[in-house]
């Protein structure tokens, strides 16, 4: 082989090797990234419905876990693709879509003997320390921009009608954690099984007990059907003005199908179809 066709060879080789590196984006066969935040309520389903689209699609969807407002105020910013969001969104400039409908779950020890409370023991327990049925005299609520907190402030009612998120503060027996994973924690370690929390119906196990609201077990067939009463919107949001990507918006085509709402379906949630 001359020289001339050995240098030929050579220059082929190293642009195969190093392929975006010396042709640029064109022809790269690199995953697309796709970049989603917000409320930890979502992120399991958001989660499972992304390792089920990575299966098919040259895409890498990374999730980063916070709260819903971080993910609303992303997706203002243009700093994400997706703002994962656990209630309704009503913001000039964004869009948004729901995937998904979510019960919340009242929740306790496996081991207290309570089963079925009202939304007014709940409201005096949060409001004003009243125990509930004598055995739980403590509760857990999330932290201030929780898609979950503003659910179950906006669901859980006084004798009078009065919502719980219209009061300034809670009672002294209520603490605050930072994650759904972390209530489910706190209240699965809570052997004196004297503390209520509250969590998605989705991140339901067998590690904590979830209490019937005026009887009614908290399950997606009760959701769906609407005689279980605590649900709310699963949500992403998008920068109106920015838009979707091409790969961002056949993902979300995927998330509302059939095939993606049967992942949400399978995962406990109630499907939008």
């Amino acid at each position: 082989m001359n020289k001339k066709v050995t240098s030929l060879v050579l220059s082929a080789a190293l642009i195969a090797a190093t392929g975006c590196a010396v042709l640029g984006t064109a022809g790269c066969n690199e995953a697309v990234e796709i970049n989603i935040s917000g409320s930890s309520s979502v992120s399991p389903l958001m989660q499972a419905l992304a390792a089920e689209y990575e299966k098919t699609h040259n895409v890498s969807i990374v999730i980063n876990t916070s709260d819903s407002s971080t993910g609303i105020t992303e997706a203002k910013e243009g700093k994400n693709d997706l703002g994962m969001a656990s209630k309704a969104v009503k913001e000039d400039d964004l869009t948004t879509v729901q995937i998904a409908t979510d019960g919340v779950a009242v929740i306790v020890n496996t081991a207290s003997t309570v089963s079925d409370v009202t939304s007014a023991e709940i409201y005096e327990l949060y409001a004003n320390g009243t125990p509930v049925q004598t055995s739980i005299v403590a509760a857990i609520s999330r932290e201030e921009g929780s898609g979950t907190r503003d659910a179950f402030g906006d669901l859980i009612k006084s004798s009078e009608g009065k919502k719980l998120k219209e009061l300034s503060s809670l009672a002294s027996c209520v603490s605050v954690q930072n994650a759904t994973g972390t209530v489910k924690s706190v209240i699965a370690s809570n052997t004196a099984a004297n503390t209520m929390g509250y969590i998605s119906m989705g991140s339901l196990d067998n590690t904590v007990k979830a209490l019937k609201v005026k009887g009614v077990e908290a399950t997606a067939e009760n959701v769906k059907n609407g005689s279980y009463s605590l649900s709310r919107p699963f949500n992403v949001v998008y920068n109106t003005q920015k838009g979707l990507s091409p790969e961002v918006k056949a993902f979300l085509d995927f998330i509302l199908s059939k095939e993606g709402q049967a992942v949400v379906t399978a995962k406990g949630y109630v499907d939008v179809l």
